[in-house]
């Protein structure tokens, strides 16, 4: 089965208001709303009408980090790129892989250097996914088998490094998956005991990381740094102290471009030698972007511990650049492209490293099921899952919308349509409903 070619007719943008349940600290960053974006996508496939929907959450500050710029407007850029994108794909034919190409490249003289490629290229990200949507529902495809089938085009673009049947081989092993493991985000200032809670949302859900243990079972954990050794010294020792009588099976630390290269060496010194880290030592798998993008891309990380990129990550052969410096892998996130997901897949497996899966707080709903079918679809042993905890369920969504989700997805969400969430049990997720045709959007199109 070839890949079809999309007749792109419109793209209708619209947003929701999101506020967090609980502040989300990253980086030099504290967030307490922001908003997400869907699309709708009107197109043709072989004359037929074909719809395509897509939802990602704006993060402020995250795909830019500019000092200059506040929270909104960090969320205007992604605007403007949603926006931008939209108009400059009507009337455009071709391959999902041929059209996202080439709108990105149309793109970035429009709005670059005035924004980072990551918050140019949102846009067409979110369009990406859209087509992705459009192609799998109109050839009754569920994302893997459509993926597994090339029905997206990477197969004829060249990409660095990486034959036609490199690819074919590699896509030709993904397979549909019938649950995810959550690794669950321990943020800056995220209390550790129910003691240090304050200010408890009135949804019951777990605040602390004693109660998210308790109530979800969790066992993975993804840690943010925040650039200063002895601060998060102390922090993780704090945080081993809290799971001592825990299970632990995976950790990985996030410094979101925080450290200086001098103070990372630092840092790892010191969390290779201290005695009360040695479990966290034991189930660490990777560190997360420590570098500022650039000079990440510049340099190899210098030292002992496997250190991936993600903001780093803003072009389809980022990963190819840094695995040359050494960086040990890469992480995946729909709002960097659908698409370099895969390649990346392709280049793991074809060369080793580790890929890992990153939510960038998708909220349940459209967002949440379309990042984690790419990310089990590419082989994520484990997923950050933390949109459903900092920011709650399906703000925004109709009632309509919330009854769809909870019909369509009764292994995924549990509640009712006032306050729908995940179920997650054991610390992992059964998503065997996300697999059907379209790109997570069965509920929609029960509406």
């Amino acid at each position: 089965m070839s890949a079809p070619l999309l007749t792109i007719e419109h793209a209708a943008l619209s947003t929701r208001p999101v506020r967090l349940r609980l502040p989300f600290h990253f980086g030099n960053t504290t967030v307490t709303a922001t908003e997400e974006a869907h699309l709708t996508l009107h197109a043709r496939i072989n004359g037929r009408p074909v719809r395509g929907y897509a939802a990602q959450l704006m993060v402020p500050r995250w795909f830019d980090k500019s000092p200059q710029r506040d929270i909104a407007a960090t969320i205007e850029q992604l605007r403007r790129s949603c926006q931008q994108a939209c108009r400059m794909a009507e009337g455009q034919s071709g391959t999902a892989a041929a059209l996202s190409c080439e709108l990105r490249d149309a793109l970035t003289p429009a709005l670059a250097p005035e924004m980072p490629r990551l918050a140019a290229h949102f846009g067409p990200a979110l369009l990406e996914m859209a087509m992705i949507d459009a192609i799998c529902f109109d050839a009754g495809m569920d994302f893997a088998r459509a993926a597994r089938a090339d029905l997206f085009g990477l197969v004829a673009l060249p990409h660095a490094g990486l034959s036609a049947q490199d690819i074919r081989d590699v896509l030709a092993r993904i397979a549909p998956q019938d649950h995810a493991v959550i690794r669950h985000t321990i943020g800056f200032t995220s209390p550790l005991t129910a003691e240090e809670v304050e200010n408890a949302p009135a949804d019951g859900l777990p605040v602390s990381l004693d109660q998210v243990f308790a109530e979800w079972g969790v066992t993975a954990l993804k840690i943010k740094l925040s650039g200063d050794p002895d601060a998060d010294m102390a922090r993780l020792s704090a945080i081993a102290q809290a799971i001592q009588n825990r299970p632990l099976s995976a950790v990985t630390l996030d410094a979101n471009e925080q450290y200086r290269p001098d103070a990372f060496t630092a840092f790892c010194t010191g969390f290779e030698r201290a005695p009360d880290l040695a479990r966290l030592r034991d189930a660490l798998v990777f560190v997360e972007q420590p570098f500022d993008r650039d000079t990440a891309l510049s340099m190899p990380p210098g030292v002992a511990l496997p250190c991936i990129i993600d903001e780093s990550d803003s072009y389809d052969d980022a990963y190819a650049d840094a695995a040359r410096l050494g960086w040990a892998g890469v992480s995946v996130k729909s709002c960097k492209g659908v698409l370099r997901a895969l390649l990346n897949h392709v280049r793991v497996q074809m060369n080793g490293g580790r890929l890992s899966a990153e939510d960038l707080t998708c909220q349940p709903g459209l967002c949440w099921g379309q990042d984690t079918i790419m990310a089990l679809a590419v082989g994520a042993a484990h997923l950050e899952r933390n949109g459903h905890f900092f920011g709650g369920g399906m703000q925004g969504a109709s009632d309509a919308e919330k009854r769809a989700f909870l019909r369509a997805h009764p292994d995924l969400y549990c509640g009712d349509v006032t306050a729908p969430r995940l179920r997650i049990e054991g610390g992992r997720v059964r998503t065997g409903s996300l697999n059907a045709p379209g790109f997570g959007s069965s509920a929609l199109r029960l509406e």
